[in-house]
């Protein structure tokens, strides 16, 4: 995982962890003041008094994500790639580090968001990169678009670092405890942290039948389900993805997961190829794809290796 930044951005568990539910909230002298989300932002302030300024509690320094956004949104206008009636929703998709389950909006302070903006060029993406406090990086895509929806091989999502670092934290609740997922979100597809993940609620109904399963998490992308199942249950874990962006954020959270190391494997091929390197017998397969994607050949491959598959 290639991080950019002068001061390395992979904080240990107990770094990211310390006050993290003060981390986005208010002090008692911020502005309540927030946007209307739908309206023209030309409507409810002058834009030329936007600046890195506007919104900004002068106490504890940080400000809404509406005024940050709004921030965005007026450069992107000021460099016409947006509307000059544009409203905040129309300037791109804020991912928040570390990511975790909010119930109201945060206020963000310095290197906490990485933007996704699909219409955007590199000069304008450092402008808000260096003009904007609060963003750490910028990179060009749509959420909502995929790189490949055939072979196993071809399906990743692939967005482009612009400006800055991508590399972020999600947080994930569990009844383990908080599993620490980084990921340098170029390479990786996006999933915001739930109060209750249904993927993890699935896996802990699957491991509750077994005492001290061996596992194998198929598509295990950053490691989430096979982390989660190596805290609660598991005897071992092999992971494994196709994809090797996704086997180097592994890595760096089996690490930040404090996971004893004796308890996996990692490998980095097809099912078909995997179903071929593994000669032993596990009790239980995960097979966690895209949406939309027809599992039928990955779960006949696992099968091969495994007593029990899952599709997650």
């Amino acid at each position: 995982m290639k991080c950019h930044c002068k001061k390395s951005c992979i904080d240990s568990k107990e770094d990211v962890l310390d006050n993290i539910k003060e981390l986005y909230l208010p002090c008692e002298e911020c502005t309540t003041k927030r946007l209307k989300k739908s309206l023209p932002l030309s409507r409810q302030v002058k834009t030329e008094k936007i600046t890195a300024d506007y919104g900004l509690c002068s106490k504890c320094k940080k400000r809404n994500i509406d005024h940050v956004m709004a921030h965005i949104l007026k450069i992107l206008m000021d460099n016409n790639l947006q509307s000059s009636t544009a409203s905040i929703r129309k300037t791109g998709t804020p991912l928040i580090t570390p990511g975790m389950y909010l119930e109201r909006q945060p206020f963000l302070s310095e290197n906490t968001l990485v933007m996704l903006i699909d219409n955007i060029d590199k000069k304008t993406a450092r402008i808000i990169f260096e003009e904007v406090p609060e963003v750490k990086g910028v990179l060009k895509g749509n959420i909502n678009d995929t790189v490949g929806q055939i072979t196993e091989k071809d399906n990743v999502y692939n967005y482009e670092l612009l400006a800055g670092c991508d590399i972020r934290c999600d947080v994930q609740d569990s009844d383990m405890g908080q599993v620490l997922v980084y990921k340098q979100q170029s390479k990786i597809h996006v999933e915001y942290p739930k109060p209750e993940s249904p993927k993890i609620l699935e896996v802990k109904q699957e491991l509750e039948k077994y005492d001290a399963p061996t596992v194998v998490d198929a598509m295990c992308g950053p490691g989430t389900l096979g982390i989660y199942a190596l805290k609660r249950n598991a005897k071992k874990v092999i992971f494994n993805d196709v994809n090797e962006n996704a086997i180097d954020n592994l890595k760096v959270n089996l690490e930040i997961n404090r996971i004893d190391a004796a308890g996996y494997e990692i490998y980095n091929e097809t099912l078909e190829e995997l179903a071929n390197s593994l000669d032993a017998k596990y009790d239980l397969g995960l097979i966690d794809a895209f949406p939309d994607i027809d599992t039928t050949e990955y779960e006949k491959q696992l099968k091969k290796i495994c007593e029990r598959v899952v599709i997650i």
